[in-house]
């Protein structure tokens, strides 16, 4: 089928077939009306007939004679062409022009609905043969939020620093389940005794992507372009010098005592380099990065992001020879699987085992939803008892019940723990009443900035504080968006979600990134406070004397109303039990190096 004269014949199924009672129907045309349909010329009209005359597309009568017009005969019924284009489209990976054409020729038809059950066969594991002997293991994932980086120093999203994993190393792992660092690039490190001085030892044969070796250059220019205005600089704040020592020994000499600076390398943000390409052509790196990790970099572009596998990775070649990402467009909505988690199955062995067989994994995501204040505008947000009424005014349990899904528990501080399934949250809409009038409340609406996967969560917000005379306009902005400053001070408030990959780090994270949402809306005071506390905290000996200080920093956010914590939420992983190797990784994606399919004949 050629596309586009496949295109043509559904415009003109639009114009002049709309309302027939079924295909086969003659229709009176002439070629100045399929000119103006078409855009061309009607000498160009005669050669488009004739191609899908060829087609066995239409049958064209043309008009004998004086007062006789022409007749067309479509031959094709429109839904099963537009279903055969898009799911052409789709394979060709142009997701979001498929969803396209079919809003366009598709409206009031059952073919989105018939293509979105089709991608979910094309989505998944899947075992091609090529030239017809080479077998290709490929995992095809729908996503609905694109990458807006894979620059490390600035990664803010979940899912961008998911891919930065996949494309590139940090010197040091840590080990969620085992609690503990392990190697990476590094194979060994050690600190001195006051944990000011760190020494990390560099293996052997790392290459990057494009063939060359990793070496302690790289390392000190990663670290180096880290701290200069990268987002995530803080992570280097208290580093006084960087140096080599010999080839393959990094020393990194810190102004106070950190004693979880290990950990702190083991950060996306913290990825290593290669100093040659980015000194090179900066802006031509990022749109096919280098970096060390299992999956190299293929085709990128707004409907897909591809990876292939690094056969030369120094931890062991992934099972898997590449991943899709696809990225579809909101009109998607949600299959009958609901997440992409539950996409990962093979279709040779999808008659072996019925869905309710598959193993399904469920987990508490480490962190929470919550509303920033934001403090450093004017606005009735600057009032602690307006702050304190519209938590009072939200009946958490209420919105978990009424919203559903994969809401779980009422949030009190960033993670839920052993008693979080049994704590109610304090309601009192006659209490928050009675603080609105003594804060002196007039009305005036505050600007509640979400992104589209928090709508619900903000228009039920709205709607229980307009109830009590609270007035919240919301705005939605997109992942690029909240990437400007000036986006995040304009918002009174911003709902969002916050995710623990690693419990200490990324709390620090939280009060310390450039762009944090939460560190932009604190009050400068309450930053300078937190930021001291922290440094004690990181020379505290022990995570039992780390916790009880981070505690403090978060028990003063809740006290004083500088954050409404709202739910802890949940994920579900389903997957055929033919396929082995799932593991969750602690950013609550699945990690894709160890994934692999067990045949049917074990």
């Amino acid at each position: 089928m050629q596309m586009a004269a496949a295109e043509r014949y559904l415009d003109l199924y639009g114009r002049f077939a709309e309302g027939i009672a079924a295909t086969g129907t003659p229709v009176e045309v002439s070629l100045d009306e399929l000119a103006q349909v078409l855009f061309c010329t009607t000498r160009n009209v005669k050669l488009v007939l004739r191609r899908m005359e060829e087609e066995c597309w239409i049958r064209w009568l043309p008009g004998r004679g004086r007062g006789n017009r022409s007749q067309l005969v479509f031959l094709q019924e429109r839904d099963t062409m537009l279903l055969e284009l898009a799911q052409r489209m789709a394979q060709r990976g142009e997701y979001k022009p498929a969803f396209e054409l079919i809003h366009t020729h598709g409206k009031g038809s059952p073919v989105k609905d018939r293509f979105s059950e089709w991608l979910e066969l094309h989505f998944g594991y899947r075992t091609e043969v090529l030239d017809g002997k080479r077998s290709v293991d490929t995992l095809r994932l729908p996503v609905h939020t694109p990458i807006v980086t894979l620059d490390p120093g600035d990664v803010l999203y979940a899912f961008d620093a998911h891919m930065i994993k996949q494309l590139f190393n940090q010197l040091v792992y840590y080990d969620v389940v085992a609690g503990r660092v392990v190697p990476a690039i590094a194979h060994a490190w050690e600190s001195n005794k006051e944990a000011t001085v760190w020494q990390f030892h560099l293996r052997k044969g790392v290459y990057f992507h494009h063939g060359h070796e990793m070496t302690a250059d790289d390392v000190i220019f990663s670290l180096e372009r880290l701290r200069s205005g990268k987002a995530h600089s803080w992570l280097l704040r208290s580093v006084r010098k960087i140096e080599s020592v010999g080839l393959r020994t990094i020393r990194i000499e810190l102004e106070k005592p950190n004693r979880i600076f290990h950990r702190f390398m083991s950060s996306p943000a913290a990825s290593i380099l290669p100093r040659e390409l980015l000194e090179s052509d900066e802006e031509q790196f990022w749109r096919k990065p280098s970096g060390t990790g299992p999956f190299m970099a293929g085709e990128w572009n707004e409907d897909r992001f591809v990876l292939t596998v690094n056969k030369n990775y120094y931890n062991g070649r992934a099972h898997l020879d590449g991943v899709v990402i696809a990225f579809m467009p909101p009109e998607h909505g949600d299959s009958s699987r609901k997440c992409w988690e539950k996409l990962i199955w093979d279709h040779d062995l999808q008659d072996q085992k019925p869905e309710e067989d598959w193993v399904t994994v469920e987990t508490l995501c480490k962190g929470c939803t919550m509303l920033t204040w934001n403090l450093g505008k004017d606005g009735p947000q600057q009032s602690a008892l307006f702050r304190k009424a519209v938590d009072l005014l939200i009946d958490r349990h209420t919105m978990i019940r009424e919203l559903g899904e994969d809401r779980m528990y009422a949030a009190r501080g960033f993670r839920p723990d052993d008693n979080t399934p049994l704590r109610s949250i304090r309601h009192d809409s006659a209490l928050a009443r009675a603080l609105l009038r003594e804060s002196g409340y007039d009305g005036t609406p505050i600007t509640l900035y979400t992104t589209s996967f928090n709508m619900r969560d903000a228009r039920w917000i709205a709607e229980r504080c307009g109830e009590h005379g609270v007035v919240v306009h919301i705005e939605q902005h997109d992942s690029n968006e909240f990437k400007r400053r000036d986006v995040i001070n304009e918002a009174d408030t911003i709902l969002y979600g916050i995710l623990f990959a690693q419990d200490e780090v990324c709390e620090i994270e939280s009060y310390e990134q450039h762009g944090s949402f939460l560190k932009e809306h604190l009050h400068p005071e309450f930053r300078a406070w937190a930021r001291d506390k922290i440094d004690i905290a990181l020379a505290s000996k022990t995570s039992e004397e780390r916790r009880l200080i981070m505690g403090e920093i978060e028990d003063r956010l809740r006290e004083e109303g500088h954050v409404v914590f709202l739910l802890h939420k949940k994920t579900n992983t389903s997957y055929h039990p033919g396929i082995k190797g799932i593991t969750m990784s602690s950013l609550g994606w699945i990690d894709f190096k160890d994934v692999w399919v067990q045949s049917a004949s074990g």
